[in-house]
């Protein structure tokens, strides 16, 4: 059995993602020990987490339009390479303002990636099957920290937090290599494609199951943001990652502060939830693609639902084998949830603008995460410093996220003929 080059390509882009997460999420797991050499309390933490989401949300359209105009694999080359200087040198800062500073550049590096990922899985993939695809990419969201707890928690002892962000900045070196070799702008452009793999992506184009959902058929960027569907799904990202990123943030802190876990125990209960997640992930396209086609926001906010009330349950059991197992159920259904949402816009936005139309969808998403961080942070410090009242404005979100997914979303079925009216409301 021949290996497809499309394959290639998602499992190069699939690497690359897995080092951009272990590089932005090795911050929650230093935290504890730059707390203490800084010399910052909660209020100030945040600040510093949300310092990388400021750059990261500014940047999502402009890496998306960069990503249209002159084709995602230089963006992902020079994204790869800016973020990977700015994790070594997250080690060498030496106070609070230069720290924000390091961690707003790196924002910027990782800002402009999305965006220019999801241009080269429109390009390769064709509707039939791209949902899929893009979900098993984006289970980098998941297995990304559960990887980067486990690897900091075996780091930190040995090297400490400052060499643990260089030995990170190197794997960047790697990924560059990568998507330099693999990486193409669409399965167009490749030499590598067999003309079998092409003619097989020009049939699938014209499927009936890559034609059984409504586009937006928008002729520029400036139409595409006339689409109350693009400012549903903006809102639903900026408030459905107040519940993702202050999980992902806070939850070392929490694990330590709150539930009293040693470090090495952190790391390992930490990471459990995330690779449940990781597979939800990668079951959410597949799942979306074959039986909620037309439908998929029910199984967005059934996930989001029966896993906001498991999370709940986590904050609430003492026993760590009930409440383990309650944040590993709600890991794998709350970003089963992520990956059958983001099914939506790869189905919606017209290939042309994929790049900025999914980097405005997603800029939603990382002001949400920008805001999450300082308002726990706040949330935290209101409450003397009690670590566990972050959790409700994480649970707060989560409700109001699941409810803007069902009343918000107006799914239709492909017209007979070509339509500019938008897929949802």
């Amino acid at each position: 059995m021949t290996f497809k080059t499309s394959y290639k390509v998602g499992l190069a882009v699939l690497l690359c993602y897995l080092v951009a997460w272990l590089d932005r999420m090795a911050i929650n797991m230093t935290i504890p020990f730059i707390r203490d050499e800084l010399k910052v309390g909660p209020e100030q933490i945040g600040w510093i987490l949300s310092a990388f989401f400021l750059g990261y949300s500014l940047f999502q359209v402009p890496g998306g339009m960069l990503a249209d105009r002159i084709g995602p694999r230089k963006v992902i080359l020079a994204a790869l390479a800016w973020w990977s200087v700015f994790t070594a040198l997250t080690g060498v800062v030496g106070g609070l303002v230069s720290m924000l500073a390091v961690r707003f550049l790196f924002g910027i590096g990782e800002g402009i990636f999305p965006a220019a990922v999801w241009k080269v899985i429109s390009n390769w993939y064709t509707k039939k099957n791209r949902s899929t695809a893009n979900s098993v990419i984006l289970s980098s969201v998941a297995f990304g920290p559960a990887i980067s707890s486990l690897l900091l928690a075996s780091l930190l002892p040995i090297l400490g937090w400052r060499a643990s962000f260089y030995a990170l900045g190197g794997a960047g070196v790697v990924c560059v290599l990568v998507a330099w070799l693999y990486i193409t702008n669409s399965i167009q452009d490749s030499p590598k494609v067999s003309p079998e793999e092409r003619a097989e992506f020009e049939r699938d184009s014209r499927s009936e199951a890559a034609n059984s959902e409504q586009t937006l058929e928008k002729a520029s960027f400036g139409e595409l943001l006339s689409s109350p569907s693009i400012w549903v799904l903006f809102f639903v990202a900026l408030i459905y990652n107040l519940t993702m990123y202050g999980w992902l943030n806070w939850l070392p802190t929490y694990l330590l502060e709150v539930k009293k876990l040693s470090l090495t125990k952190t790391g390992l209960v930490g990471a459990l939830p995330f690779f449940f997640g990781g597979i939800g992930c990668v079951l959410a396209g597949y799942v979306s693609d074959r039986w909620f086609r037309g439908r998929r926001k029910y199984l967005v906010f059934g996930c989001q639902a029966i896993g906001g009330v498991c999370l709940y349950l986590f904050t609430q059991i003492n026993d760590p084998v009930l409440y383990m197992v309650a944040q590993c159920i709600a890991g794998f259904l709350l970003f089963m949830a992520a990956g059958a949402f983001w099914a939506l816009p790869m189905i919606l936005v017209p290939p042309k603008l994929m790049g900025s139309g999914a980097g405005f969808i997603n800029t939603g998403g990382q002001i949400g995460g920008f805001i999450t961080n300082i308002l726990i942070g706040k949330v935290i410090a209101w409450n003397n410093n009690d670590y566990s009242t972050g959790f409700h404005v994480m649970l707060g979100a989560l409700v109001a996220a699941a409810l803007l997914v069902l009343t918000g979303i107006r799914e239709q079925p492909a017209a007979p003929k070509p339509s500019t009216e938008p897929a949802l409301s």
